[in-house]
């Protein structure tokens, strides 16, 4: 079975809740949990059956100005509940 990839994010902390809006609505593609509020610190979990669209509404909300910053920092592994 392949298993989704978490995304580390550092985004404006004003934008947390409109981003974590869009994954919800799009719930088949991914889920947002935040890690740091205060630092602005999100993951982003993008299903495997749809990591490419989940990369494409990161970049979407990044290019397009929706959002003031959203930078991908690293992917991390399947040990993201352990931190």
């Amino acid at each position: 079975m392949i298993k989704g990839r978490n995304l580390l994010c550092e985004v404006n902390v004003k934008d947390i809740a409109f981003i974590n809006a869009i994954f919800e609505w799009y719930h088949e593609i991914g889920t947002v949990r935040t890690r740091d509020k205060k630092k602005g610190l999100i993951e982003i979990w993008l299903s495997p059956n749809f990591f490419e669209e989940g990369l494409k509404v990161v970049n979407y909300l990044k290019n397009g100005k929706f959002v003031e910053k959203i930078e991908v920092l690293e992917e991390i592994g399947d040990n993201w509940h352990k931190k």
